[in-house]
Parts: structure tokens; C-alpha cells; sequence
């Protein structure tokens, strides 16, 4: 069965796993100190402001048909989107750049409660053995046990809890897979992409370093793959809304 993202699914421990992964000391041997306090300074600060963003964890920032949303779900989807976006360069903290990320995040967490709710009204399910072999494959990408449960510990997460939410996971993986059809990708559609890339990388004097279409055409492909899959999924999302009973709180 192809694996796939859900609007939400686990983004969290994604984040803490790439840092994890990504343990390494990247200051520059010639900062000087001042520039490396200044730097941690302006960190801490960005820090502050990003948990100001943050709700009540018992909060109930949602609800959908009588399911609530609590806001611990809200603040650990809220600050891997915040570091997101951090990461692409962006500041999360802007008024204009806060509201849209919390209606973002709002979206995904209803988006994947309705996918959730459809998948078990129409009897889909998931056994004891493939949650274990889900769990086990996100093990085997840390060093060792101690390194993932200090990931979970990070995410404010007990192991129970993250096999629930791998089930869930996998509840919307087998609904999307068989009830969704996503836009099959093309040669072409690939071509027109990479042209779209081509222009973009000329107007910003970058061409040189855009690689080959031949080098990246299986990256494209599966990006590709993903878009037309979220497109679909958000589309279905909006039609179980319209008869659903959703109630946003914040």
C-alpha cells in the first residue's frame, strides 16, 4: 500500500526526527562571539513569540460532529508548522503570517478528522500487526530506542498515543487509496513543471544552479504525485465539511 502524508499525520514527530537526524554544529568557526550571542538572542525571542501563539492544551479548538480538538493537538501541529516555516526562510510570528498558519492548522486538524470519520463509517480498519510494522519502520529510522523515545518525549507523546495516531494514519491511508483518484502525471505535465521552474530560476538569476530535468525527473514525478494527492483529499475534505457538523473555537 503507497504511504502517504494525511493533512496532519504525524508532522510532529517528522520535525523532531529531522532534528534528530540533524544534530551537527553549523555556527561558523570565524563568528565571533558576540555574533553567535546576538544570533542566540534573537532566537530565544522568536521562541517566546511563537509560544505566545499557543492555546490552552485542554482548550477545544474545534469540533467535528461531537469529536473535539484539544488545543495540546493544536500547539504540536502549530509549532512544526511555525518551524516550517522558519526553516523556509519566513518569519511565523507577523500578524498576517500568524493567523494564516492558525487557520492552516485549524483546516488540517478538521481535514484529518473528517477523512478519519469517513474512513470508519465506511468499515475500514487496521490490525494490531500493521500498526507494529509502522512503528517498527519509524523506530528503525533513529539510532536506537533511548533516541526515539526521547523524540516522543519531545512531542509530548507517549508510545501508546503515537500508535493510535499511526492507526488513525493508516485508517485514512486505506480510505484515501481506495475512495480518492488524484490526476495521473504526465510526461508533459513534468516538462511544463520543470519549464515553470527554468523561468522562475531566470528571474531570480539562479539558472545556474537549477539542476538537469533528466537529473530531477523522478523528484518531480513524485512531488507532482503528492500536489495532484492533496488536491484531491482537500477537495474531498471541503464536500464532508459542507454536511458535517464543524464548529471552530478560536
Amino acid at each position: 500500500m503507497k504511504r502517504i502524508t494525511t493533512l496532519c499525520l504525524m508532522l510532529v514527530l517528522a520535525i523532531v526526527l529531522a532534528a534528530c537526524g540533524n544534530d551537527e554544529d553549523k555556527s561558523s568557526d570565524n563568528a565571533s562571539n558576540a555574533d553567535q550571542e546576538e544570533a542566540q538572542k534573537q532566537m530565544e525571542e522568536m521562541q517566546k513569540k511563537m509560544e505566545e501563539q499557543q492555546v490552552d492544551p485542554d482548550e477545544t479548538v474545534a469540533t467535528v460532529n461531537g469529536t473535539e480538538i484539544k488545543g495540546e493537538e493544536y500547539n504540536s501541529l502549530l509549532s512544526s508548522a511555525q518551524q516550517q516555516s522558519q526553516a523556509s526562510g519566513s518569519d511565523p510570528t507577523t500578524d498576517d503570517a500568524a493567523k494564516e498558519m492558525k487557520d492552516q492548522v485549524l483546516k488540517s486538524l478538521v481535514g484529518n478528522e473528517l477523512l478519519l470519520q469517513e474512513a470508519e463509517i465506511k468499515d475500514y480498519e487496521v490490525t494490531d500487526k500493521e500498526v507494529d510494522d509502522e512503528l517498527k519502520s519509524a523506530k528503525e529510522q533513529f539510532e536506537d530506542e533511548d533516541q526515539f523515545n526521547q523524540a516522543l518525549e519531545a512531542t509530548g507523546s507517549t508510545e501508546d498515543e503515537y500508535k493510535q495516531q499511526l492507526k488513525e494514519g493508516l485508517l485514512v491511508t486505506k480510505y484515501v487509496d481506495s475512495e480518492l483518484s488524484p490526476k495521473e502525471v504526465t510526461e508533459d505535465d513534468m516538462k511544463t513543471y520543470y519549464e515553470e521552474m527554468e523561468k522562475q530560476a531566470k528571474e531570480s538569476n539562479q539558472e545556474d544552479s537549477l539542476p538537469k530535468y533528466d537529473d530531477i525527473k523522478d523528484q518531480l514525478k513524485a512531488t507532482m504525485e503528492q500536489q495532484n494527492l492533496q488536491t484531491v483529499m482537500l477537495d474531498k475534505v471541503d464536500e464532508l465539511e459542507k454536511d458535517a457538523d464543524v464548529k471552530y473555537n478560536i
